[in-house]
């Protein structure tokens, strides 16, 4: 490490923040899951989803979208974009629409994910990531989100509520069932449920965190029916078939 003195004490870079939208994204149980994976089964599956979500940046832009930043390290990753450059709505979907991709290849590989959006002041380069936004997503993904859900900064579901659905506690969600292929992805997260479920019968803790999830699921699910979208739910006997 080098030992700085006299004037090489100080600064010569002019880094500054700007506000930026961001989302903070954690696989549920991946450390676990990387901690035991004694043949790297894992590492290579969450190698791919990782791959895929590094790759949102580049496959789905078009002319005129926005750069959308995206860090991963461990069983996180990191998603940003510049919202002062006068496209604040268009930049903030842009995200969403990332976030909800990534959540549903997650689900197809049996995972689930948690985490928060949010915007404020950011910096990033090639070897850094700096900022009051990215520490209030990850103190939101830690604290308060809980479940397998994405929570949601105030001031963005009122930009674009339509994305968003209202929790219990106040919090408002990403809502992963209004993206994707319709039916076929709603009854691949019934699968994940379920099959995460089973899994983890025996661990109080994360049994109850995905339960809030399948009542989270039935209850958008209901509620889409309500609107002519047909939603098969997780039914009394399917859970307690997965419990047994």
């Amino acid at each position: 490490m080098t030992k700085r003195t006299g004037n090489a004490r100080f600064p010569r870079t002019n880094y500054k923040t700007s506000r930026y939208c961001i989302a903070y994204l954690d696989m549920l149980g991946a450390k676990s899951i990387i901690y035991n994976d004694d043949k790297n089964k894992h590492l290579n599956i969450i190698n791919m989803i990782y791959g895929d979500a590094r790759d949102e940046g580049k496959m789905f832009t078009r002319e005129g979208d926005p750069s959308i930043f995206i860090k991963i390290f461990s069983d996180n990753i990191l998603l940003a974009v510049n919202t002062d450059d006068g496209n604040r709505e268009q930049n903030i979907e842009q995200i969403i629409g990332r976030v909800n991709n990534i959540i549903h290849e997650v689900a197809d590989y049996g995972y689930l994910m948690r985490g928060a959006i949010t915007e404020g002041d950011f910096f990033h380069n090639d070897t850094i990531v700096y900022g009051k936004a990215l520490i209030e997503a990850v103190k939101m993904e830690e604290k308060d989100a809980i479940h397998p859900r994405v929570i949601v900064k105030k001031e963005i579901t009122e930009l674009v509520p339509q994305y968003f659905y209202p929790c219990e506690d106040g919090w408002a969600m990403v809502n992963p069932y209004i993206f994707g292929n319709g039916s076929f992805d709603f009854i691949n997260f019934r699968h994940t449920f379920l099959s995460q479920l089973r899994d983890n019968k025996n661990n109080e803790k994360v049994r109850h965190k995905i339960m809030w999830a399948i009542n989270n699921f039935n209850a958008i699910g209901k509620a889409m029916r309500q609107v002519g979208s047909l939603r098969s739910l997780i039914t009394r006997e399917e859970i307690e078939n997965a419990l047994k």
